[in-house]
């Protein structure tokens, strides 16, 4: 954090997480319209319009500059910052001789700071009613989200900063802020300007029947129809900047991206009467994708009522879901990824043979390909459910439902610490592609070789990049029970309401390719299953009391603990408490005001460092402390 070397270490580290946004700055607006007009008495028209447009202003940490594939960025000899001696923690003293490689954070240029702007909009007109026997609902609809993405600072053109190092005006060695022709070299290689507009469009129409066919004994057989069209569309439209690829540790050129396709659904649904108290429901649905053709999944379900307080429901299905345009489409990219280490040239950050640069090869960072996969296939799953209702009295209920799911071809990506520690000893040997490194040229020389001695020929070259694109992963398999209770009676004039809803993970294990082994996942930090863990139990309770037109309602928010990602520790429970007053103020309006996370706790501790959100779990656990709120609603 001092930027003082550490006693065993050859090299300092700047703590980039210090100064990362955890919550940007965020404005947002939105509105909603909505007409009906009864045609007749049995047909009905209405209109909806939907519009938000928000504004999110996010700061990253600085620039790094150094090698990211186009070669070392090099401070001049004769340049006035030129350190003639350098005296190590040890108290040894070097004085350097030659152009020096460099590894140095841009902190002149500030923060590279992002304006996100977006616009959302939907338009939708339908008509429902009945006709000659049959109730129809239909609908056409057309939805459009637009996103800019504006440099406002931190940003630098790569070229212009190497001009502008190698003149060696900039100081890039004492830490002090730089003098005006500096700065003024930095402030030359800034780029604020609009980068980026992507526009994402979906079109539908659907149509669904619905009618009973004939009286059985025990009710009527029901039948329900449905048909849906729609046409997905995306347009990504990189500046010109990124088209270049012109950006210091920016990820290469960005060329523009425009992808569509027909999607075709059918559906019926037949809800057979078996007896008085058991319901029987047989559905199918079938899709057809222009780019991936054709799935049908089944569904049988079941319902049975054996006395008026109990209700035992079953089901068991397949289901399907198809890769996104920008899960197959998007154009390949680079981000860089780390600190790592080679796991052959740098194992255990140790390098094995001076021909190893140590700020290139080890705890440094490297490029990551992100971006679409046009060979992605869907994922595909089977499903079951078993699960029991109580209703002891009026106004009091307890469900419990189990669930079993097993997906297949299931869509993520690698994390880049798995592609070096697991896949990276052995990658050039098995050929997975995971690991991308530098070719020989005739001489037998690596091209990306930039230290002073060759690489032998027996030893892999330097690391180019990882492929960290969106891939089928295997299989994933879970299981476990959904709980939900609620009850309701009166107390000083009032009614009390309570209600919890929870779900206990009995078992989550996912492969990370087709064929592997199984990682289990439910209770422990596992970073290929989107970098989480699965906690085995997490409830959401609350306790509302209603009189007139006041209601006043806390709630408990909990997760339990799990393995830590370094296997070695225990992530804490993660537990914060609500409170919130909503007053009917008069006819139409409503006012609410509260506190989330009453008490100001931090979330739990944890050692995982797949976020740049490092000290705790982002996706488990909210970094916010007590939180006050209001809100004003008026209907009409």
């Amino acid at each position: 954090r001092t930027g003082a070397p550490a006693p065993l270490q050859s090299f300092c580290r700047y703590d980039f997480t210090s100064v990362l946004d955890i919550f940007p700055a965020w404005e947002g607006r939105a509105a909603f319209l909505r007409a009906a007009v009864q045609l007749a008495p049995d047909h009905q028209l209405a209109v909806e319009y939907h519009r938000s447009r928000n504004e999110v202003l996010f700061a990253a940490s600085e620039t790094p500059v150094a090698n990211f594939g186009a070669g070392p960025l090099r401070y001049p000899a004769n340049g006035p910052y030129y350190p003639r001696e350098v005296t190590l923690p040890d108290g040894s003293v070097v004085r350097p001789t030659g152009d020096l490689s460099i590894n140095w954070r841009l902190k002149p240029a500030g923060l590279r700071t992002d304006r996100i702007e977006t616009d959302e909009s939907r338009a939708l007109a339908s008509l429902q009613g009945r006709l000659a026997g049959w109730d129809y609902d239909t609908a056409i609809s057309r939805s459009e989200s637009r996103v800019g993405d504006n440099y406002v600072g931190g940003f630098v053109r790569e070229s212009v900063l190497r001009a502008g190092i190698a003149t060696g005006l900039i100081d890039v060695f004492s830490g002090r802020p730089l003098d005006a022709a500096g700065q003024a070299l930095v402030e030359a290689a800034q780029i604020r300007e609009k980068v980026r507009d992507s526009i994402a469009r979906v079109t539908a129409a659907d149509l669904k029947v619905s009618r009973d066919l004939v009286p059985l004994a025990a009710g009527p057989l029901a039948l329900a129809l449905g048909l849906e069209h729609r046409r997905e569309e995306l347009d990504d439209r990189p500046g010109e900047i990124l088209f270049a690829g012109d950006i210091m540790a920016g990820g290469g050129a960005l060329p523009p991206t425009r992808a569509n396709r027909h999607v075709s659904s059918a559906f019926a649904e037949l809800g057979v009467p078996l007896a008085k108290s058991l319901e029987a429901q047989l559905a199918i649905r079938h899709d057809r994708y222009s780019d991936f053709g054709t799935t049908t999944n089944p569904k049988v379900a079941l319902r049975w009522n054996p006395a008026p307080t109990w209700l035992l429901r079953a089901s068991a299905g397949s289901g399907f879901r198809a890769p996104t345009l920008p899960d197959l489409y998007l154009p390949r990219f680079l981000i860089q990824v780390g600190p790592h280490s080679d796991p052959v040239r740098c194992p255990g950050g140790n390098p094995i043979g001076g021909f190893v640069l140590a700020d290139q090869d080890c705890d440094t960072f490297v490029n990551g390909e992100f971006g679409g996969n046009a060979a992605l296939k869907p994922e595909k799953s089977r499903q079951g459910t078993l699960g029991i209702v109580f209703e002891p009295a009026q106004g009091w209920a307890l469900a419990l439902d189990f669930f079993a799911i097993q997906v297949r071809d299931r869509i993520g990506a690698l994390f880049s610490d798995t592609v070096l520690l697991t896949y990276g000893a052995d990658d050039p040997v098995t050929g997975r592609g995971f690991i991308t490194r530098g070719a020989r040229d005739g001489q037998g020389h690596c091209v990306n070789d930039f230290g002073d001695l060759p690489t032998p020929a027996g030893v892999p070259c330097p690391i180019e990049s990882l492929l960290l694109v969106q891939q089928n992963r295997g299989k994933a398999q879970t299981r476990g029970v959904d709980l939900s209770a609620n009850g309701r009676f009166p107390l000083a004039s009032g009614i009390v309401a309570m209600r919890i809803e929870g779900t206990y993970v009995h078992r989550f294990r996912f492969q990370r390719e087709d064929g592997g082994p199984y990682f289990d996942n439910h209770g422990s930090y596992q970073i290929d299953n989107n970098g989480t863990a699965i906690p085995r139990w997490r409830h959401y309770a609350s306790l509302a009391w209603r009189r007139g037109p006041w209601n006043l309602s806390v709630a408990h928010n909990f997760a339990s603990g799990y393995v830590d990602g370094d296997g070695a520790r225990r992530v804490a429970v993660n537990e914060t408490y609500d409170a919130q007053c909503t007053w009917k103020a008069w006819r139409g309006l409503e006012l609410t005001a509260g506190v989330r996370n009453v008490f100001d706790r931090d979330p739990p501790t944890s050692a995982q460092r797949q976020s740049f959100q490092i000290g705790y779990d982002p996706v488990n656990s909210d970094p916010r402390g007590r939180t006050f709120f209001a809100s004003a609603k008026y209907s009409f």
